[in-house]
């Protein structure tokens, strides 16, 4: 703190404190009143509650220039305890911020217009204002460590809220009431759709997506995510998917009430897709059948050694397997088929024949089709069996 006494008297500053003290009432009111109407965290609360601890730390920032002194352990304690209330009551570090400022204008305009009025030299009103902007900044040190660890307190307990209410959705814990009634604390639309989602907690690229797609924008909240066995879970608004360089399952969209369906049908893409070694999002629209193929192991082994076992396990056998895969992609075209392979259409004629020969199939027809593809799509999944 600057050391006035070389530029005043203490009589001349005792007398300036003493006519800026006779009028804190006033003072403080002010501070009250330019707090609530100039920043919207104020505006919530009643002069009283702005009142009490402005008071209080105005007296404390004058007790310490009359005592020509730092604020004490005690002044600091009260300060951070100042900090800690205003962030519970919801207002913003920058809001209160502004607050000092407002409260630190209103006191050099108290001292400036006392002094003049009491015909104090403008050296003493100089020396005060910079022992006073010597205290606010110890002040503004320790309000702003109490305003942020309850910042940090809070943003805990709402990020474990939010993880108990999506878990609820997404195992159904939650009676249709309770969804209504956090749906509102959240701000979210029930009248709106909703995707399940699920991916490997050990997916650093999907974490990294899902963390940009849930990042809050300036429309309302894209959705919640939490912990489960290991992976991420969650929802996310809306019914379009994302592009992502990991693996991401996505159930149907729906309303919040059906998101559990969602979430095993999410569930069981994310399991598909890694299966089958896919990356990006994967829903019922990409992946079709193959989520019933990994669940159904029995009928796809009765498949496989219905249509593929037939064949043998040597290259040949790979090849002409290959073949039929690509031949029914095309949708039956041997044209096509041979484009994709980069061989003669008559070679393609040759292995499919070979194929219905052997298995006694006809791929032209639609259900053994079908057969043959969940068969090929088993084997993929389970190339060991």
């Amino acid at each position: 703190m600057t050391d006035s006494r070389d530029s005043a008297s203490p009589t001349a500053r005792s007398r300036l404190l003493n006519r800026v003290l006779a009028q804190a009432d006033q003072l403080v009111g002010r501070i009250v009143a330019r707090a609530r109407a100039e920043m919207a965290g104020y505006s919530a609360l009643t002069d009283a509650e702005i009142a009490a601890t402005t008071e209080l730390m105005v007296d404390r920032l004058l007790a310490a220039l009359r005592a020509e002194r730092a604020l004490t352990a005690d002044d600091l304690a009260a300060l951070r305890e100042f900090g800690e209330t205003r962030a519970r009551q919801g207002v913003s570090l920058s809001d209160v911020q502004n607050g000092w400022r407002i409260a630190v204008r209103e006191i050099l305009a108290d001292l400036i217009t006392s002094g003049r009025s009491g015909r104090i030299a403008d050296r003493a009103v100089l020396a005060l204002t910079h022992d006073l902007l010597d205290i606010v900044d110890q002040a503004n040190r320790a309000y702003s460590a109490g305003h942020r660890d309850v910042e940090i307190e809070l943003a805990r307990h709402d990020q474990q809220f939010r993880a108990e209410f999506a878990r609820g959705l997404l195992l159904g814990g939650l009676a249709p009431a309770d969804i209504q009634i956090q749906a509102q604390r959240y701000g979210l639309d029930v009248q709106d759709v909703y995707r399940a989602f699920r991916a490997r907690g050990d997916d650093p690229l999907a974490a990294a997506d899902l963390r940009r797609l849930l990042r809050p924008g300036p429309q309302a909240i894209r959705g919640f995510s939490t912990a489960m066995d290991g992976d991420l879970a969650g929802f996310v608004l809306g019914s379009d998917l994302i592009e992502s360089a990991g693996t991401i399952g996505f159930g149907p969209a729906t309303h919040l009430a059906d998101l559990p369906r969602s979430f095993r049908l999410a569930s069981r893409m994310l399991a598909t897709a890694h299966r089958f070694d896919l990356t990006g999002a994967a829903d019922l629209d990409r992946l079709g059948l193959l989520p019933a193929i990994v669940a159904d192991t029995d009928l796809g082994e009765e498949l496989a050694a219905r249509y593929l076992d037939p064949l043998g396990s040597g290259e040949q056998a790979r090849t002409v397997i290959d073949t039929v895969e690509r031949y029914l992609e095309s949708g039956l075209r041997i044209e096509a088929t041979a484009e994709r392979l980069i061989v003669h259409q008559n070679t393609v004629r040759y292995r499919l024949a070979r194929f219905e020969d052997l298995t006694g199939t006809d791929l032209r027809a639609p259900h053994s089709a079908i057969r043959v593809w969940w068969a090929i799509q088993h084997r993929h999944a389970n190339p060991h069996t």
